[in-house]
């Protein structure tokens, strides 16, 4: 019988490829915005905007609780081909959500009339404080039961279809952003009201059209399970830890930074931005994966994940190294480039954050295996504890130290090094059930090589050129990324790597126009047998 849930490479590689558009499209308008605001506002203003934002992307990090096992078992459900089940967990959540949105909409509500006896807000900025957090909590209360009725794009994969109402999401945002910012004034308030204004629209359509896709995404009171409801809650418990430790720590330190260094905070913003961005792209891919493992688990497929865990890790060493490794090292020039001397102290703090790349990638996978086999507690447990310490650590270095966002930075660095190594890559072994010995031969070791290779090269080249004009930083990275791609391609793909890149190239050459001449005889791609490796799966059968 055929899985109700596909799991194919190439859906997942559709799915990956329409969530990078988009996201591209989203970081146009970041880099943008970004740059337009620190040019004519002053640091004050764009401080109180950026706290206020990481303060509101806490708050559907606490109803994670509720929402974080919704798709999981929705999916789970729908892969047994279990329709009623699907209804019975929307009908008892929806409850549950509704009373969690009305508790943010009212807090936040509150928190926004006496934002300035918790923030340093100047007397002028007030009122501007006040609007911009009563939207953000607007919209950060109507995202939890719209959420219920959604996961239809998660569980079905349409990951395309929404992607593209993201991608509308964002062209509005864009063109908001436009009229306000140029159309009207200069004020950071704008930036919120274009924010809210495509969220909500794209929160919307997401859920009229995945209840049309899914008609088991309804609301029948009869259907209510209270004690299905304690299962999704204890699950979702362990996933807030992780994930409301992980993002609150960034808006502690953001709000400590407002307290005692407000002028510093902009350094912050700035010097993150690097990683933010490689997190969230490396979050848009691993999307894509979600629903694939969970169905592997579903199905019993434990060999499969196992070998998920290991490619996607050598995968996400590749993807964040090619652009993290000279982003840290050019990462002075490109500071003075993008936004001038005055941030120069942001450099510092890029470096620090892009530090820990290569020792997160290799084992990127553990959160999409955790949270597809429902074993979350660990790695919750892990990420609870290192952001502890993170906030613990900078609090110390900003308050009694001095040392502003750069002491943050080093704080976020120090707190987390050694947890890695000691906590984080066992577990991720555990987890997938892979043995040390293959994680190092099939992940780290293929994983690092093209990376330090390049990052010679790199380091060379920013000694004897000393790029500081954008022709010479792409020139200069460019270079390095031809080297890094020829170590990889030359010495460490696998078998599977190899015939995946021989289809793509085969489908590249047979849709190219003619007038391009590189139509002709394609390689055969080689069915990997028995002495390839256990993880190879035959050509003739996509699905497995």
């Amino acid at each position: 019988m055929t899985p109700r849930v596909e799991i194919s490479k190439r859906l997942v590689a559709i799915n990956t490829a329409s969530a990078v558009l988009a996201k591209a499209i989203s970081l146009i308008v970041i880099l943008w915005v970004t740059q337009y605001l620190l040019g004519r506002v002053s640091r004050e203003e764009y401080a109180l905007m950026y706290t206020l934002v990481q303060i509101i992307l806490v708050l559907p990090l606490v109803t994670s609780i509720l929402t974080a096992g919704v798709g999981r078992y929705v999916l789970e459900a729908y892969a047994r081909e279990d329709d009623h089940r699907v209804t019975q967990i929307v009908s008892t959540m929806l409850p549950l959500l509704l009373i969690t949105g009305g508790i943010i909409l009212t807090a936040g509500w509150i928190f926004s009339w006496y934002i300035d006896k918790v923030l340093v807000v100047p007397p002028e900025r007030l009122w501007d404080a006040r609007i911009m957090m009563a939207l953000l909590a607007l919209s950060a209360a109507v995202k939890p039961p719209c959420m219920a009725f959604s996961v239809a794009f998660y569980v079905r994969q349409k990951l395309v279809l929404s992607n593209v109402i993201s991608l509308g999401g964002e062209l509005l945002r864009a063109f908001l952003l436009f009229v306000l910012l140029l159309g009207i004034s200069t004020r950071v308030l704008w930036v919120v009201v274009a924010n809210v204004a495509a969220e909500m629209a794209v929160t919307l359509v997401s859920m009229v059209w995945s209840m049309r896709m899914m008609p088991a995404l309804r609301f029948r009171a009869r259907e209510i399970q209270w004690a299905r409801a304690r299962e999704l809650v204890v699950f979702g418990g362990w996933s807030l830890l992780g994930y409301i430790a992980y993002r609150t720590r960034e808006m502690i330190v953001t709000v400590i930074l407002e307290l005692y260094a407000t002028a510093q905070v902009p350094f912050l913003a700035v010097g993150c931005l690097g990683r933010r961005q490689i997190d969230a792209w490396t979050d848009v891919i691993g999307g894509s994966l979600y629903p694939v493992v969970t169905s592997m688990h579903a199905l019993g497929a434990t060999d499969r994940i196992r070998s998920v865990f290991l490619r996607g890790g050598r995968i996400a060493l590749w993807i964040t190294l090619i652009i993290g490794l000279p982003a840290a090292l050019y990462a002075e020039p490109i500071i003075l480039r993008y936004v001038g001397e005055d941030f120069i102290e942001a450099a510092a703090i890029m470096i620090l954050m892009l530090a820990t790349l290569p020792i997160t990638g290799g084992v990127w996978m553990i959160w999409q295996v955790s949270n597809a086999t429902g074993r979350v507690r660990g790695p919750s447990l892990y990420v609870l504890a290192t952001q502890a310490g993170i906030m613990a650590t900078a609090y110390y270095a900003v308050r009694i130290l001095g040392w502003g966002a750069i002491g943050a930075a080093l704080a976020a660095f120090a707190a987390s090094i050694l947890p890695e190594f000691l906590v984080l890559w066992p577990l991720g072994l555990k987890l997938s059930g892979a043995t040390f010995g293959e994680w190092v031969r099939e992940t780290l070791i293929p994983g690092l090589t093209p990376g330090i290779v390049a990052s010679v090269v790199w380091s060379a080249l920013g000694i004897l050129v000393k790029p500081h004009s954008w022709s010479a930083l792409g020139l200069c990275t460019l270079i390095g990324m031809l080297c890094y791609m020829v170590v990889l391609l030359t010495f460490c793909l696998e078998p599977r790597d190899r015939e995946d890149l021989a289809k793509v190239i085969a489908k590249i050459r047979t849709a190219a126009p003619p007038w391009l001449g590189i139509h002709g005889p394609t390689p055969s791609p080689v069915v990997a047998g028995p002495e390839s490796g256990r993880h190879s799966v035959p050509a003739e059968n996509p699905r497995g």
